[in-house]
């Protein structure tokens, strides 16, 4: 197995820091549609095997999720892409999810890191978004 760098460490830390938090608050809450809620969980499910597969460097583990993931938002983005904020926060989270599957697909861990962590940025910018566009 590869020895992790320290970039790729700190990126590790910091992806676990945010799953953290996000399990804290993993109940959905009252006012959140059911769909958004399920698609959310399986993105949560997907981001939970891809941060596995680069702590192992476990490659297609990454690529499988990845690819799913990214097929998971793209369905979302058509039922809920209406607005342009949203769309652009979606196109966003497609380019960290193909970057993430070409360095998997490369067996590029650090590369695969910094792709996850640019996701992970990515879901929590959209989330924003939505909470401020309601």
């Amino acid at each position: 197995m590869r020895q992790l760098s320290m970039a790729s460490m700190l990126a590790l830390s910091t992806c676990i820091l945010c799953f953290a938090a996000f399990a804290q608050e993993a109940a959905p809450k009252k006012d959140t549609p059911p769909e958004a809620s399920v698609w959310m969980r399986k993105k949560l499910d997907y981001s939970q095997q891809i941060l596995e597969g680069i702590a192992e460097a476990d490659f297609d583990r990454i690529a499988t999720n990845a690819q799913a993931m990214r097929a998971l938002g793209k369905v979302e983005g058509f039922v809920r892409g209406r607005t342009p904020g949203y769309r652009s926060q979606l196109q966003i989270f497609q380019d960290a999810t193909d970057q993430l599957i070409k360095h998997a697909e490369k067996d590029n861990v650090d590369g695969a890191a910094l792709a996850f962590t640019q996701l992970t940025i990515s879901c929590v910018n959209c989330h924003k978004h939505l909470r401020e566009s309601k």
